[in-house]
C-alpha cells in the first residue's frame, strides 16, 4: 500500500476556503494597497473574476480610476454610487459596495444573495428613485450587520468560521458574515 502523507484538516480548510473564494479574496486584499489598481491588469482581472465584473472597457476604466483615487481619502457608499452614476449612467449599488468593502473590510457587500437573504429589494421606477432606494438599503444593510454582530448567533457563526478556517480568522467579522450569507442559496 502506498502511504500518502497529508494533513486532512489543511486539505479540508483549503477546499472550504476555495469554495468560498477566500483564497482569491486574500490575494485581492493583499494587493489593493500595494498596486495601482487603475493600471494593474492582474489586480483588475482578479477583482473582475472574484466579483463578476462584466462591464465594458470604458466602464472598467472609470471604475478602476476612481477606485485608485479613493484609496487616498475616505469615500462613502453614496459617493461611489453617485460617481459611477454620473460617469456611466448606471446605478451600481453592488459594485459600489464591493469597491468600498475592498477599501474598508468592515463594510458589507451588496450582493444578490446577501440582499435576498436579508429580504431586501432595490426598487424604483426612475434611476433617481433607484439611487435613493439603494442608499437607504445600504444603510439598512449596515444596520442589520451591526445589530446581528451583537447577537449570540453571530458569536456562534464567528466561532464556527474560525474553527473551520483558522488560516482565515484575520478576515473581518463583516466579511465572515458576507461569506456565510453569500453561501446560503
Amino acid at each position: 500500500m502506498i502511504d500518502i502523507n497529508f494533513d486532512v484538516n489543511q486539505v479540508l480548510q483549503d477546499r472550504l476556503a476555495s469554495g468560498l473564494g477566500l483564497d482569491r479574496y486574500k490575494v485581492i486584499m493583499d494587493a489593493v494597497n500595494v498596486v495601482d489598481v487603475s493600471m494593474d491588469s492582474d489586480f483588475q482581472r482578479r477583482f473582475n473574476g472574484f466579483y463578476l465584473v462584466r462591464r465594458n472597457a470604458e466602464w472598467r476604466k472609470v471604475f478602476y480610476d476612481f477606485f485608485e483615487e479613493s484609496k487616498k481619502k475616505f469615500v462613502s457608499f453614496e459617493e461611489i454610487l453617485m460617481y459611477l452614476y454620473e460617469k456611466t449612467g448606471n446605478v451600481e449599488p453592488s459594485f459600489s459596495s464591493k469597491l468600498l468593502a475592498t477599501l474598508d473590510s468592515n463594510k458589507p457587500i451588496w450582493d444578490r444573495y446577501v440582499i435576498q437573504n436579508l429580504q431586501m429589494k432595490l426598487e424604483g421606477k426612475t434611476k433617481g428613485d433607484r439611487i435613493k432606494n439603494a442608499i437607504r438599503l445600504y444603510d439598512d444593510i449596515e444596520t442589520w450587520y451591526s445589530e446581528f454582530l451583537k447577537t449570540n448567533r453571530a458569536k456562534e457563526c464567528m466561532a464556527a468560521f474560525d474553527s473551520a478556517l483558522p488560516n482565515y480568522s484575520w478576515i473581518s467579522d463583516i466579511k465572515k458574515v458576507d461569506a456565510i450569507l453569500w453561501s446560503i442559496r
